[in-house]
């Protein structure tokens, strides 16, 4: 066994820290939170935490480890340095939010290679013309039944489903491969070429069928979009993680605290910081005024979910192309310029852990918790120099980050 004593614990959940404590560790899981002197000679390696801040594994509740042109291998490749940057960043635990993972988590679950623990949705389900349609140009078509020109639709990223059938076989497809949670494509964007911000996705009647199906493997929906009618018919099929979501209303906030619906902002359009006025230019005119458009929508959505006390999960969208694969933690502090130090950092510890109880038995590691730090959760912890409930952004400089756990395993410690 392994205790961490001299410990400030945030668990993950309440709002204060539990002051000088050990952690005893039992080979992957968290035993007890002790918060009374004890003897070390019973345990094997005792780590003196000198004080510092122990927290839960960060969570990444919207990331892309593979997301990208080219072929699969070739996205492969890059996937695998996107996870091992995640782990020495602090996440243990990603929900990947549409690729073709199924390798690289089954390489990290079997200890081949590091990365965080993946709750996948495999290929993210999109209809023709969607936002998940890939294709690179209007001379660029299907084959045959799920064969196309377009390589970006033939790596396995997105799945193009028209119909309630097509949408229900879609939906099961991913489930065979051991989906946790299924991920559509709900409204329009800014990373395809033919559907625009403003368009709505997927017919009630198909995000029902979506709904229906995930329900019936005991898991949720979660769903792409930005505009409010887009998120007033998601609500209305049942989808429990509304992703993005930027332009939501008052109406459609409501309806999103009655049902407990989880909200994954991401606000990656220049990090939605509150001294910044506007994102930074593509040089895409179009695309620049839906990004000005949607990022204009962060303010009002975080006056709603502080009014409504929604549920926030931490995700940054991390995009490897865009960002050479290196972590967005920033974000955080955009996260806790608008709900603060600590819905900040349980959005991406505590909230992420009861985002992913949705997943019941369709919960890829079901012996323990993440994004907590209790009896019985995951030995997935950090050891931080500074308290992010005071100031998150310490958690922003790598230098801060003394130790990362995972498993009981330690990935870095300095």
């Amino acid at each position: 066994m392994i205790a961490i004593t001299n410990a400030n614990v945030f668990d993950g959940l309440s709002d204060r820290l539990h002051k000088n404590v050990t952690i005893v560790i039992d080979g992957e899981f968290v035993k007890e939170i002790i918060e009374k002197s004890i003897s070390n000679e019973q345990f094997e390696k005792v780590i003196d935490a000198k004080g510092k801040t122990v927290i839960p594994g960060l969570i990444d509740n919207h990331v892309h480890l593979m997301f990208g042109d080219g072929r699969l291998d070739e996205l492969t490749v890059h996937g695998v340095r996107n996870a091992k940057n995640l782990l020495y960043a602090g996440f243990t635990t990603i929900r990947d939010a549409g690729g073709a993972v199924y390798g690289i988590k089954k390489g990290i679950d079997d200890g081949i290679i590091e990365g965080p623990r993946i709750f996948p949705s495999y290929s993210f389900i999109s209809q023709t013309c969607g936002h998940g349609d890939f294709r690179e140009s209007r001379a660029a078509y299907r084959i045959a039944d799920h064969i196309y020109t377009s390589p970006n639709l033939m790596n396995g990223q997105s799945y193009i489903a028209d119909g309630v059938s097509e949408v229900l076989k879609a939906v099961r497809e991913q489930l065979f491969l051991g989906a946790s949670q299924i991920k559509i494509m709900a409204g329009g964007g800014l990373s395809s070429q033919y559907d625009p911000v403003q368009t709505q996705q997927y017919t009630l009647e198909e995000m029902k069928a979506a709904v229906s199906a995930a329900s019936d493997y005991g898991t949720y929906v979660m769903a792409h979009l930005y505009t409010t009618e887009s998120i007033k018919r998601a609500l209305r099929a049942g989808v429990k993680s509304l992703e993005h979501a930027h332009l939501i209303d008052d109406e459609a906030a409501r309806i999103a605290a009655d049902n407990d619906v989880f909200i994954v902002p991401c606000p990656n359009f220049g990090h939605g910081k509150k001294d910044q006025k506007e994102p930074p230019k593509s040089g895409d005119l179009y695309k620049d005024m839906a990004r000005k458009a949607l990022f204009s929508g962060v303010e009002v959505q975080a006056e709603l979910i502080n009014k409504y006390n929604l549920n926030v999960a931490y995700g940054t969208d991390f995009i490897e192309r865009f960002n050479k694969g290196t972590p967005r933690l920033d974000d955080l502090v955009s996260y806790a310029e608008r709900f603060g130090n600590f819905k900040a950092l349980k959005s991406a510890t505590g909230d992420g852990y009861r985002l992913s109880k949705l997943t019941t038995y369709q919960n890829p590691y079901p012996e323990g918790k993440v994004g907590v730090l209790e009896s019985r959760a995951f030995a997935d912890l950090l050891i931080v120099d500074g308290n992010p409930l005071d100031d998150i952004s310490v958690l922003t400089k790598a230098e801060n980050i003394k130790l990362i756990m995972k498993g009981g395993k330690v990935f870095k410690d300095i």
